[in-house]
């Protein structure tokens, strides 16, 4: 670990050092360069875990990796895990797998006393997260892997989102951020290939359609008054109240409502999402009166200008189909909602 460390502030100082200005002998300021790195590589929603050896990933510590990413992702109609846990180990990690977006190299080392988490973003490519995990012994390995694996599903759950957000930036629909920005005073980055189906009345439905899936946006707002605006029973009724009035079902009499049998909503409040404290709520919708479904994630944010609940849903239609990553989307696109300074 003392090596580690000691690469780890040498490299540290070597990035210091070339990213200073520096003047030249008329004492000119010389132009920063900037070192881009390579595009980090893997699966969507994958995690490479590096072991020692076979048994590592066989034993306890493979099965303590893989039972907590590989749970089911809430929220959606057929069963998906929130990642895939892929395995090489050391001596196969070569510069390739360096390059890998979610990455926990795992190290036990009976000369150390206590076992130590190391976290690094971008190392060899980007975006990336690298855990390090080092102990004395397989049983602390787990137990110091087990009191912070939530955290460190964050960071790849972070990650997943800016590699989208990367991949989308590019293509960003001008003309729909204008709207936005005009109807509600935020801007969020929706990619080509969606079109505005409605907007009125506060109230805005982004639809993407093919001939077998249908994804989209809905953004509204409303007056907020207090705190219990933001209760999830509250956000729920206001949701079920939006969609049955501006998103028809396909035939007469059938209208679109939020599941609560099949799958109960669940929320979380967010003191850092991008926009602000947001509410974030998943769960599944359903119409009423015919034989469609999917999932739905939403984000309840209090504009910081007003006394307004803007409230922005990604929602996926795609039958009998996986909808993970899909909902990975759209969720990396509904983090770069801002409001307009």
């Amino acid at each position: 670990m003392k090596k580690f460390s000691l690469i780890v502030m040498m490299l540290f100082l070597i990035t210091s050092f070339s990213s200073c200005v520096n003047n030249d002998k008329e004492g000119k300021v010389a132009e920063k360069k900037e070192i881009k790195k390579a595009r980090s590589v893997g699966g969507t929603s994958e995690v490479l875990l590096i072991t020692q050896n076979e048994n590592q990933w066989n034993g306890q510590m493979g099965q303590a990796v893989r039972d907590f990413f590989e749970q089911e992702q809430y929220g959606l109609p057929q069963p998906e895990k929130n990642f895939k846990v892929a395995h090489i180990n050391i001596d196969a990690f070569n510069d390739m797998f360096k390059k890998h977006r979610n990455l926990i190299i795992g190290k036990i080392n009976n000369e150390i006393e206590n076992p130590l988490i190391e976290t690094q973003k971008n190392w060899m490519s980007e975006p990336q997260y690298v855990i390090r995990i080092t102990a004395p012994s397989e049983e602390s390995w787990i137990k110091i892997f087990e009191s912070q694996k939530d955290e460190l599903k964050l960071m790849f759950d972070q990650n997943e989102r800016e590699r989208f957000q990367e991949f989308f930036r590019p293509t960003t629909d001008t003309k729909i951020v204008s709207r936005l920005k005009k109807q509600f005073g935020v801007t969020m980055n929706v990619p080509e290939g969606y079109f505005i189906g409605i907007d009125k009345d506060n109230f805005m439905w982004i639809r993407k359609e093919t001939d077998v899936m249908s994804m989209a946006f809905l953004i509204y707002e409303l007056p907020y008054k207090s705190t219990s605006d933001l209760d999830p029973e509250n956000i729920i009724r206001v949701r079920d109240s939006i969609v049955n009035k501006y998103i028809p079902g396909p035939t007469d009499g059938s209208y679109m409502t939020t599941d609560k049998e099949f799958i109960t909503p669940t929320s979380k409040t967010l003191p850092d999402f991008p926009a602000g404290y947001a509410v974030e709520t998943r769960g599944l919708w359903n119409v009423v009166g015919d034989f469609m479904a999917g999932p739905f994630v939403s984000y309840s944010i209090v504009n910081p200008e007003n006394t307004k609940i803007v409230t922005a849903e990604g929602w996926i239609y795609y039958p009998n189909k996986d909808k993970r990553d899909l909902l990975r989307q759209q969720e990396s696109i509904l983090y770069s909602l801002k409001f307009v300074e």
